[in-house]
């Protein structure tokens, strides 16, 4: 009787901390990248990126790609732009760089690891990020 018990207020909790966690987290399931203001785009046909953040969020660990986020802060994020504004596309934590550097977390490096892993990922400026139109 006792093991129902303890099974049943176990089980109880164990549910409780699943649901508040699903509803503590609000993943937008796309997010506009737009240059912070007065940051020149670096060619006229580079304009704002529709990302698709809840495809990624599935499928990516969070701090992966918030990688200044800690555990007390995980789910407060705040926009990448807000420590990535730089203008200076040299910079490494500047903009530009915060998309495209060689590796991890930038989109272009995590893409370009798993391309070369044999992966399926989109190739191109035009035909992923910045699609015309």
């Amino acid at each position: 009787m006792f093991r129902k018990v303890l099974f049943s207020v176990a089980a109880s909790l164990a549910m409780a901390v699943i649901v508040t966690t699903a509803v503590a987290y609000k993943v937008p399931d796309e997010i506009v990248l737009e240059r912070p203001k007065g940051n020149e785009p670096l060619a006229t046909w580079v304009k704002e990126v529709k990302f698709a953040h809840g495809f990624h969020a599935i499928r990516v660990p969070c701090q992966k790609c918030h990688h200044k986020e800690s555990d007390k802060t995980l789910g407060e994020f705040v926009a990448c732009r807000q420590c990535h504004s730089a203008d200076n596309p040299k910079d490494k934590t500047g903009f530009y760089r915060a998309w495209h550097s060689e590796g991890a977390p930038s989109c272009l490096g995590c893409h370009t690891q798993r391309r070369a892993a044999g992966g399926d990922n989109p190739v191109g400026c035009t035909t992923a990020c910045h699609k015309p139109g």
